[in-house]
């Protein structure tokens, strides 16, 4: 672990993925995360060199011209400032300590030797959803960058915590069906080339599923004639997910790979010196890590697949900023944001804070409310307009769910050392879409249909359209027969029943392996999936213990 700067007004501590590049110069140390990063540093070093002065406008307005995915850290004698982009794909940390501020990529890097003290409203949200609220960690004294924010320092005690772009999508554009469709196939269209231009002649890599993202990025690149593209998909055998990933790669002419789990592979890799260090390494005390696709990298590259100069883009987040998010209940929209926040609460805080149900008591529920309510009051400047109810749910899962745990997903490919694109979460596309009003976008109307227009690559016929299935098959008929027996007690029993004793055959890859299936059957509290097991054991590898006092330490000691 590397520690910069011991003399300056800041330091940085490197976290334990290889994620940042430092240049040196005479005034100043920056240390910088993402893609094309000497490009990156050439445009900063011009900007910082052609000014005297250093202000905080000046370095906004620095970061406001990098339109790519980043974290940046730039350290003076007397002045510091961090930034991350809109969708803080490179986390940063910080922390003021007594004589100077510390930033690092993983709050657990830079807890003092005495400790810090516990957050416990954070910690009830974390272990609810798996991820804190707002620029919050699991402690009182560490915070985190909220997509889109910077942070100031101009002596050891003054700084600034800002914004430099804003997700509102409480406050749509007015224009006309046929207008937003020309504009999503012009950002389409950008995106596609835009994703060429920065590959220059490597070989591309999707994890391609049956949805509509992965497709759109692949599909797009064969209407591009673009030629090293290779596709993999993984899972249980025959899952309707591969099954169509394969008959859409085929079409397009593009290599694909299977990468079969299954309850025994998944627990031999749940063993694995690679797991435990994932899991080791990735944990940074604001989101529970993601392990979705972790065995399927790792396996095609001991399969020599793929090659370390290779870049994987996946499909995130487009299903999210699409549509595919927005709360389902009719609400109202409305001047009063009290009001509109009471009426936005319950689904979001059923749908993403239910990691364990019997969590959910009136007293964490208060809590978590609290917290979500202040973020967004902090967040919305708009005085006396009315506001679209729906932005107010997307906004709260953008800064939560979306930009902390499903973005931990990249931190996948770099405990591989592989590098990865996100053109579904450019700063152009998120500004697009936050710009459609709702109806364009329930069940992602305008998304699918300028997709069906495109038909690029000819794979957006009828035909191509998936029905999902359970696997493997025995356990269908299985699910069928109990069904009947559980039309007679209840439908919340059966959902109760299906998730603590079937799940764990059914789920696509193989996740609740990672503990015996006799120790979640005897436990006590059901689940919602294997992600609540998986925030079980982040919460142990962070703070060395866990609310159902499992002995599960042992679980991670390589």
């Amino acid at each position: 672990m590397l520690v910069t700067n011991n003399n300056s007004i800041a330091q940085f501590v490197s976290g334990n993925l290889e994620q940042w590049k430092v240049y040196h110069h005479d005034k100043y140390v920056l240390w910088l995360a993402g893609d094309n990063l000497d490009k990156k540093y050439k445009h900063i070093f011009k900007s910082l060199n052609s000014h005297k002065n250093i202000s905080k406008l000046l370095l906004k307005t620095i970061v406001e011209k990098l339109d790519d995915h980043f974290g940046i850290i730039c350290i003076a004698e007397k002045w510091a400032f961090a930034a991350v982009d809109c969708i803080r794909s490179y986390p940063i940390f910080w922390k003021k300590a007594k004589n100077k501020f510390i930033f690092s990529p993983q709050a657990v890097s830079i807890i003092s030797k005495e400790g810090e003290s516990i957050d416990s409203d954070q910690l009830t949200a974390f272990r609810m959803s798996g991820y804190s609220i707002d620029d919050g960690t699991l402690w009182q004294n560490i915070n985190s960058l909220n997509g889109g924010n910077y942070i100031y320092i101009n002596n050891k005690s003054d700084f600034y915590v800002e914004s430099y772009f804003s997700y509102t999508p409480w406050k749509p554009l007015f224009k006309t069906y046929t207008e937003f469709k020309k504009q999503l196939k012009n950002e389409i269209n950008n995106l596609l080339k835009n994703i060429i231009v920065k590959s220059n002649g490597r070989t591309i890599v999707i994890p391609l599923s049956a949805g509509l993202d992965s497709r759109l990025i692949v599909s797009g690149l064969k209407h591009l004639n673009y030629k090293k593209v290779k596709c993999f998909s993984y899972g249980l055998k025959n899952n309707f997910e591969s099954k169509m990933s394969s008959l859409i790669a085929n079409k397009l002419g593009y290599r694909w790979k299977f990468i079969e789990i299954n309850q025994k592979i998944a627990k031999n890799f749940y063993k694995s010196k690679n797991y435990k260090y994932f899991m080791a390494n990735s944990n940074d005390g604001c989101a529970t890590s993601t392990i979705q696709g972790l065995y399927s990298i790792n396996k095609i590259l001991q399969d020599n697949y793929i090659c370390k100069d290779d870049i994987i883009i996946n499909g995130n987040s487009g299903d999210f900023i699409s549509g595919g998010h927005v709360p389902k209940n009719t609400i109202s929209n409305s001047k009063d944001i009290n009001k509109l926040f009471e009426e936005v609460f319950d689904e979001h805080y059923r749908k993403h804070y239910g990691l364990w149900p019997n969590l959910m008591n009136k007293k964490n529920e208060e809590i978590v409310k609290s917290l979500l309510f202040n973020q967004l009051i902090k967040n919305i400047d708009e005085k006396d307009i009315e506001l679209e109810a729906h932005g107010i749910a997307e906004f709260l899962e953008y800064q939560n769910r979306q930009t902390k745990y499903v973005i931990n997903s990249q931190r996948i490919y770099e405990f591989y050392n592989l590098k990865w694109q996100l053109p579904l979460w450019e700063k152009s596309f998120i500004k697009f879409w936050s710009s459609v009003p709702l109806k364009y976008k329930t069940d992602q109307k305008l998304y699918k249909d300028v997709l069906r227009d495109l038909n690029m690559g000819g794979v957006w016929g009828r035909e191509f359209d998936s029905t999902s299935y359970v696997s493997p098959k025995w356990i269908r008929f299985l699910r069928v027969a109990l069904k009947v027996y559980f039309l007679f007690v209840g439908k919340n029993k059966w959902h109760n029943f299906e998730k603590k004793y079937l799940e764990y055959w059914t789920d696509n890859i193989c996740g609740q392996s990672i503990l015996p299936y006799k120790k979640i059957v005897n436990n006590e509290n059901v689940s919602r999936h294997y992600v609540s097991w998986l925030t079980i054991f982040s919460e142990e590898i962070v703070l060395n213990s866990n609310w159902q006092k499992l002995d599960i330490g042992n679980d991670f000691k390589i």
